[in-house]
């Protein structure tokens, strides 16, 4: 049988438009392939991979541990490094309050770590621990000492303390007096109330309220000529007073002296 000229030729034209078509296809494939090979490459090699790893605010956490368990070291490609996940990982630490991890482009990581600051020792139903402002507790080991002021308030959980009003108005007392008298200061809770021993002086706090301005207006009080047998007054701080002993009580159950009542090695 014999096929029309025309037809044949036509017939060769759409093959060799269908071949030409495949091949700029494949070459097409080909150059994606090539062109995500390179970047891959290029994004694991040397010029894209940690020269130095920054850090701040390290003092007692272990954010230098954990930032080699999790491979953020030189010579590491950044796109391997997940800022999120290290960021987690650090803020795991009992010691640190915030992590922040940034992947500086090209060669760089900075890390930057608020950590925590022991400032009260605090019993709880779990026991004694140092706890910082924000009520979470750091590791402490063994019974208090007389580095950090007091506060006792052994009714409450350990899960309760971080979000307790008691515990962070108290915490939030001691830290704003000055170290030296900080370190003198005991609180603990008396017939629904705030008592504390500063320095040796009965302290009625009442309710934790503007607890910091409480410590500002007893140092005031303090400065002054006031018998160490009086209870200093500061329920409400912009109008403390002073009651001679007997007149407000001394705070203790039975009335008598806190520093009594107290165990003997507290402050």
């Amino acid at each position: 049988m014999t096929i029309d000229p025309r037809l044949a030729e036509r017939r060769r034209e759409v093959a060799e438009d269908h071949a030409h078509r495949n091949v700029r296809r494949l070459l097409r494939f080909l150059a994606v392939v090539l062109a995500s090979g390179g970047l891959v490459w290029f994004a694991l090699s040397p010029w894209m991979s940690v020269s130095r790893v920054r850090v701040a605010g390290v003092v007692s956490s272990q954010t230098a541990a954990i930032l080699a368990e999790h491979d953020v070291v030189p010579g590491r490609p950044l796109v391997l490094i997940g800022a999120g996940e290290v960021e987690e990982a650090i803020e795991a630490d009992p010691w640190v309050m915030v992590a922040d991890v940034k992947l500086g482009w090209p060669n760089d990581v900075i890390v930057r770590v608020e950590e925590r600051v022991p400032a009260a020792w605090v019993e709880t139903a779990g026991g004694w621990s140092r706890r910082a402002g924000d009520g979470k507790a750091v590791p402490s080991g063994g019974q208090p000492d007389n580095s950090l002021g007091w506060v006792r308030l052994p009714t409450i959980t350990d899960d309760e303390a971080p979000d307790s009003d008691l515990v962070l108005g108290s915490i939030e007392f001691v830290a704003a007096l000055p170290p030296e008298i900080a370190k003198a200061t005991a609180v603990r809770m008396n017939s629904g109330e705030l008592w504390a021993v500063v320095a040796g002086y009965q302290v009625r706090l009442g309710r934790a309220t503007e607890m910091r301005e409480k410590a500002i207006s007893l140092v005031s009080l303090m400065a002054e000529d006031i018998p160490m047998t009086s209870t200093l007054i500061l329920v409400a701080p912009t109008h403390p007073a002073v009651s001679p002993a007997g007149g407000e009580g001394t705070g203790s159950e039975d009335g008598g002296s806190d520093q009594d009542s107290e165990e003997s090695e507290e402050p």
